[in-house]
């Protein structure tokens, strides 16, 4: 298993956001953003796993949750915390392979346009 390091995600841009590690737990990794000016306005990223009792049988969850929250520059209140998460499900039984295969079609679900215009407005294809 690899250990927790830096974490590089692009941001609207397409610019390069470093996380660093915060914290490290039996189950889960988070990160913040590096060079962060507040603790309100800290961008978050969790990582976190469950293993199911039965390791050849049981059902593996994997998930992620990112909260980005934006502080108003005039008042330095918090205006909101705008939320991505994602939970991935896998049998045991199934194969390296099934899952790869369901992890990029996952992928390219969230970065469809269809998903973006939904997270950025609510509407959804009718």
């Amino acid at each position: 298993m690899a250990a927790a390091a830096s974490l590089t995600l692009k941001n609207n841009a397409a610019s390069n956001v470093t996380f660093d590690v915060y914290a490290v737990r039996e189950d889960s990794v988070e990160w913040v953003e590096s060079g962060a000016t507040s603790i309100l306005g800290t961008t978050r990223a969790v990582l976190s796993r469950k293993i199911p009792t039965d390791r050849s049988a049981g059902v593996y969850r994997t998930a992620g949750k990112l909260t980005r929250p934006v502080v108003n520059e005039t008042t330095g209140a918090l205006d909101g915390v705008n939320t991505f998460t994602f939970e991935c499900l896998h049998p045991a039984k199934l194969s390296i392979a099934e899952v790869d295969e369901t992890y990029a079609r996952g992928v390219a679900f969230a970065g469809s346009s269809v998903v973006k215009t939904a997270f950025e407005s609510g509407a959804i294809p009718t």
